[in-house]
């Protein structure tokens, strides 16, 4: 059997099983009891978050035949089956990117009077809608208003600022929201234990937070990373560039107890390590800032005014870590500034304390003077290399990792990352992977979408995304082990 990719797999099939979206999914199921379900609706919010999942799990509630209490599907109807399976013809997906144009919703109109085939209901789920063009809108602003009795719209986005008002004013709108750590990790532990995977707690977290509230895009990572049954924090640090959890608390407990000597001592293993000190100060920046916000609402004030002095001075060595020579030296002044030189008695302490701040202050002076010439030669070199990404296989090919970059969704970049630009039509553009994993996951609806968006961005053409995988040379690989061992092929 064809494998299932574990997104797909565990994607909710009963309101039971939605993660983190519980206002929705009170609100719908409060409408599915009552029988008060609106002909329209509006699913906007970040991507991953559960919009294309839920509007399935409507589909499945208005034509399931065995309701559990009144509103969860069943999951063993032929209707809940087959919309699982994704084949029943009663429910219509439309990926709007591709079909945005005036014609296909002429077409939806003309369709949309016959009644369903099968079910009792005809749901259509038009994906990425904001992607429609603007006559399209027009068009299809009559059937949102008076749709038959016997349809059901949903429409779905992440970008919600792009729906005319006309259109947000017919539906009923619901905002997901990125879904929090604490779920992400629940969810993936429970898969962890579903799939006889082992992992530490640790590697959960490390997903989640760079997940960044995006279940799909967690459980992809999660699969990614996962080799032999077995999800390891080593490996899962060393792909996404997260640092040790508990060198951001062990950092944090020097700093408050002025405990310089060990503070430098986590900054010079970090350093040792090869870890990026750039990513582990963002890091612990994002934790400082948790902690001010609880002082905020514990109405600490002290703590909050010294958590706020400590961001601003990681974030001052944060903009000056790339523009010198000893990449851990703004770290390590930035502890001595927070913790104070190391004691060594109290009047040797005073006279080092003394030296250590006249010494910081001429190597922040050095720092800045060169911060200002780096700066001037990056613009300089800017201005040189302002030659934009042209639309030429050539060009995409030496730009390619500037493209890669502009990739927001982690997984998406990492798929990229040995992937190279090999043929280009008038308006499309094929990519040549090493696996057909890579492949499968940038071919993706979503990911496809942004990978072309983003050509588009660059280049200013629009184009369409085809994908090949590289093939493996057999012949030069018998012909190299015939020359190493000697011998002949023989039938």
């Amino acid at each position: 059997m064809e494998r299932i990719a574990l997104y797909r797999k565990y994607r909710p099939h009963n309101f039971v099983n939605l993660v983190g979206q519980d206002y929705i999914k009170t609100t719908l199921v409060n409408a599915i009891k009552s029988h008060h379900i609106s002909h329209a609706y509006l699913f906007s919010g970040p991507r991953g978050t559960g919009k294309t999942s839920t509007a399935r799990l409507m589909a499945k509630a208005l034509n399931c035949q065995n309701l559990i209490d009144d509103h969860d599907p069943c999951n063993e109807c032929e209707f809940c089956v087959d919309i699982n399976e994704g084949r029943l013809i009663d429910m219509i997906e439309i990926d709007a990117a591709s079909n945005r144009g005036i014609d296909e919703v002429r077409d939806l109109k003309e369709k949309i009077n016959f009644a369903p085939t099968r079910a009792k209901y005809k749901v259509y789920v038009i994906d990425e809608v904001h992607m429609m063009t603007r006559e399209a809108f027009n068009a299809l602003l009559k059937t949102l208003e008076e749709p038959p009795p016997h349809v059901y719209f949903i429409l779905a986005t992440t970008e919600i600022h792009k729906i005319p008002d006309t259109i947000i004013s017919r539906c009923q709108r619901f905002d997901f929201k990125r879904i929090s750590r604490k779920a992400l990790m629940t969810r993936l532990s429970y898969i962890a234990q579903a799939e006889k995977i082992e992992a530490e707690d640790k590697t959960f977290e490390a997903i989640s937070k760079y997940a960044d509230g995006g279940l799909r895009d967690a459980i992809g990572l999660f699969e990614q990373l996962t080799v032999d049954g077995k999800l390891e924090f080593e490996k899962v640090k060393d792909v996404l560039g997260v640092s040790d959890l508990s060198l951001l608390d062990s950092l944090y407990e020097a700093l408050m107890t002025k405990d310089t000597k060990n503070a430098l001592k986590i900054i010079h293993e970090l350093h040792d390590q090869g870890s990026d000190l750039k990513k582990f100060i963002h890091e612990f920046v994002d934790n400082l800032r948790n902690k001010m916000i609880e002082s905020v609402f514990e109405s600490d004030s002290a703590r909050t005014a010294n958590l706020m002095n400590i961001i601003e001075i990681f974030q001052d060595a944060q903009s000056k870590l790339q523009l010198v020579s000893i990449p851990q030296l703004p770290l390590e002044i930035a502890v001595i500034k927070l913790a104070g030189p190391v004691e060594a008695g109290t009047e040797i302490a005073d006279g080092a304390k003394k030296k250590v701040e006249k010494i910081a202050e001429k190597v922040e002076k050095k720092v800045d003077k060169k911060v200002e010439k780096t700066t001037e030669e990056r613009v300089h070199k800017a201005i040189e290399d302002t030659g934009a990404i042209t639309f030429e296989l050539p060009s995409l090919k030496e730009n390619w990792p500037r493209i890669t970059e502009r990739i927001k969704a982690p997984s998406l970049r990492l798929s990229l990352k040995n992937a190279v630009p090999v043929e280009l039509g008038e308006s499309d553009l094929t990519i040549q992977f090493e696996t057909r994993f890579h492949r499968d996951k940038v071919m993706e609806h979503d990911h496809r979408i942004e990978l072309e968006a983003v050509i588009k961005d660059v280049t200013g053409k629009p184009v369409k995304i085809l994908s090949i995988v590289k093939e493996l040379e057999i012949k030069s690989v018998v012909d190299e082990a015939l020359n190493i061992f000697g011998g002949e092929v023989v039938d």
